[in-house]
């Protein structure tokens, strides 16, 4: 047993940085203070054996300011072997766009393949979103295509094919693609679908009214909300009676704020039309 004397000992040798991270890290905290901390933390709890400490440190990496200097590391996490790390570490790495072109070789093997489908689905993703940011990288837009028509899981078909719109290669085709998906039978994959076509914007529009469709017959309330979303930034008008209908009957806090942000939006289209 460690007495008090020689752990009082052991605190005057240590940094106060690497004690402060050590407690944070064993109450699972979330550091404050100077992004040099931050950025210790991440590292070590990205190497922790549990997996709910390596969960929450690749998660809080999806939004964050200081994920740019941690691109190896989110990496190195596109490795670990808990499926639901990889899937959260692709997603994060998508997000620095342009900057993550040093991880797309990693994220086309994933996407080919992981066997944790969320892991393809997310990979897709960031392929496109660097794509988007980068369009002279053009080795994934095969593996894209690939994914898009023989993945067996749909909703990684979905992603990819979004993706393939999301950095313009034959975006037509891609839209009618994704919109055959807005009629599938699986409510995931119609979701993702519309989800899809919201990203593209107002170049989606026509497929509005088969989104409403999807919207109508949702019937998990976070769902409802993505697709509440697509409506707005799919840009039709015409889908504001349906939105305005489901206002009134959802029950849920977050679907009634991305049904109002849509119909906002619908709303500030109609009134800058000129008269």
């Amino acid at each position: 047993m460690v007495s008090f004397r020689s752990l009082s000992r052991f605190t005057t040798m240590v940094s106060p940085l690497i004690l402060a991270l050590s407690i944070a890290s064993i109450n699972g905290a979330e550091p404050t203070g100077p992004a040099e901390m931050r950025i210790a933390k991440v590292k070590i709890d990205l190497k922790s054996e549990d997996l709910k400490v390596r969960q929450a440190a690749i998660g809080s990496l999806v939004h964050s300011d200081i994920s740019p200097k941690l691109l190896s590391e989110m990496r190195a996490a596109l490795d670990d072997h808990e499926g639901a790390v990889r899937s959260t570490a692709a997603t994060a790495i998508g997000n620095l766009g342009a900057a993550a072109i040093p991880a797309v070789p990693q994220l086309i093997s994933g996407l080919k393949n992981d066997p944790f489908k969320e892991a393809r689905e997310t990979a897709a993703r960031a392929l496109g979103r660097i794509g988007k940011a980068a369009p002279d990288e053009k080795s994934l837009i095969e593996p894209l295509r690939v994914a898009s028509e023989k993945d067996v899981d749909p909703v990684t078909r979905v992603v990819a094919l979004g993706a393939l719109a999301m950095i313009d290669v034959e975006m037509p085709q891609q839209i009618t693609s994704l919109r055959k998906y807005l009629h599938h039978e699986e409510a995931l994959v119609r979701m993702k679908a519309a989800h899809a076509l919201g990203m593209l914007g107002a170049v989606a529009k026509e497929a509005a009214p088969e989104i409403v469709n999807v919207l109508k017959l949702e019937t998990d309330h976070h769902r409802r909300g993505y697709v509440a979303r697509a409506l707005g930034t799919t840009a039709d008008p015409a889908s504001l009676p349906a939105l305005e209908a489901a206002l009134k009957e959802e029950t849920d806090p977050g679907a009634q704020g991305e049904m109002r942000g849509a119909i906002a939006r619908l709303k500030g289209l109609t009134s800058a039309k000129p008269k």
